[in-house]
C-alpha cells in the first residue's frame, strides 16, 4: 500500500485594477485622459484618441466587482448567520449635511458641499420603504439627486431590496435600477449592489449605460461606531469609497458625526465630514441600523462620482430635439 502525499493548499491573491477607459474604443490610461465631472465646453472639446494599451486588468478588476455585487446582491438574507441591526417600525427622517474638499484634473480644487434628507417607514413586517433627496455643490458645478427604495430584512440574517435613483448634474442625467443585498456576520455586514444604467441622451450630449455593480464591508465592533470600505463601477470606471460613523454619548439621540472619501479616474479626490440627524419613532438606535439598505460612503447622487460617464457632444447635425 502506498499513502498518497498530502498536497499543501495554494492560495490565489487576485490584485484588483480599475480600468482607465470609459468610452469608445480600448484605450490605454496614459494615452487617453478622461474628464470627470467635465463641463459642456470640454466635453465638446473632448476627443479619445485611439491606442493599442492593454486593459486585461481594467477587464479583471470589473469581472471581479460584477460576479461579488451579483453574489452578495442575490444571497440576500439566504446565506449568513450573525446578527444586525433593522429599522424601527414606523416613520423616522434624516437630515445630513456635509462639507470638505473635492478635486479632479478637469475641476481643479475646490469646496464640496451636499445635503441630503430622507423619509422612512418601517411596516413592522420586516418590509421598509425610503424616499431620498440630495443636492451637492463641488468642482465648480450643482447638482441634485433622488432615489426610491423597498427592502425585505430579517434583522439575524441579512435583507434584498430594489431601488430606482436618478442624479443631474450640469446637463447630465443619470438613471440606475438597483437590486441590493446585505448579509450580516456578526459585527460585519457586507453589501453588494447589481444594477442597469440606460443610455440617456440630451441635446448635448449621451450617457453611456451599461452595467452597475458595488460591494463594501462594513465593520461595527460598537452600536455607536461604523466602519465601511468599498469599491463600484460604471460603464467600464470605478471608485473606491470609505465612510466611518461614530454616534458619541455626548451628542442628542440620534446624532453622529460622520467621515466620508472617494478616490476615482483622472485624479478624482472627495473628503467630507458632516453631521447626521434622525428623528422620529422608527429612527434606528445604532449606527448598523441607521445604515441599513445603504452603502455608507458611496457618492451615488453626485452625477459623474463613477468617472467620466458622458460621451463627448453630438454634431449639431446628429441632435435631435423631442
Amino acid at each position: 500500500m502506498h499513502r498518497a502525499k498530502r498536497v499543501p493548499e495554494r492560495t490565489c491573491k487576485t490584485r484588483v485594477a480599475y480600468s482607465g477607459g470609459g468610452t469608445g474604443a480600448s484605450t490605454s490610461s496614459g494615452e487617453q485622459r478622461h474628464r470627470v465631472l467635465a463641463t459642456h465646453r470640454e466635453l465638446a472639446d473632448c476627443h479619445p484618441e485611439k491606442g493599442t494599451g492593454s486593459i486585461d486588468m481594467g477587464r479583471r478588476a470589473n469581472l471581479t466587482l460584477l460576479a461579488a455585487a451579483c453574489v452578495l446582491s442575490a444571497a440576500g438574507p439566504a446565506a449568513a448567520q450573525g446578527s444586525g441591526a433593522a429599522h424601527g417600525r414606523g416613520w423616522s427622517g434624516e437630515l445630513w449635511p456635509r462639507g470638505g474638499m473635492a478635486e479632479s484634473n478637469a475641476g481643479g480644487t475646490t469646496g464640496a458641499g451636499l445635503l441630503d434628507g430622507a423619509f422612512t417607514y418601517g411596516f413592522g413586517n420586516g418590509i421598509t420603504a425610503k424616499a431620498e433627496a440630495e443636492g451637492n455643490t463641488l468642482l465648480g458645478g450643482t447638482g441634485s439627486g433622488g432615489r426610491l427604495q423597498a427592502w425585505w430584512q430579517d434583522p439575524a440574517l441579512g435583507l434584498v431590496g430594489i431601488k430606482a435613483e436618478t442624479a443631474r448634474r450640469e446637463g447630465l442625467w443619470q438613471r440606475r435600477y438597483i437590486l441590493h443585498g446585505e448579509v450580516y456576520l456578526g459585527p460585519f455586514t457586507l453589501r453588494g449592489q447589481s444594477g442597469y444604467v440606460p443610455n440617456d441622451r440630451t441635446s448635448t450630449n449621451t450617457v453611456e449605460g451599461g452595467f452597475f455593480g458595488l460591494a463594501s464591508g462594513g465593520y461595527y465592533p460598537l452600536d455607536t461606531l461604523g466602519l465601511n470600505l468599498g469599491g463600484a463601477t460604471q460603464a467600464g470606471q470605478g471608485v473606491g469609497f470609505g465612510n466611518v460613523e461614530w454616534a458619541p454619548g455626548y451628542l442628542p439621540p440620534g446624532t453622529s458625526l460622520t467621515l466620508d472619501g472617494g478616490a476615482g479616474p483622472d485624479g478624482f479626490l472627495i473628503g467630507l465630514v458632516g453631521v447626521r440627524f434622525a428623528f422620529g419613532p422608527g429612527a434606528g438606535t445604532t449606527v448598523r441600523g441607521r445604515q441599513t439598505g445603504s452603502a455608507p460612503g458611496f457618492p451615488a447622487l453626485v452625477g459623474g462620482a463613477c468617472g467620466d460617464t458622458r460621451l463627448p457632444a453630438l454634431p449639431a447635425s446628429l441632435r435631435t430635439t423631442n
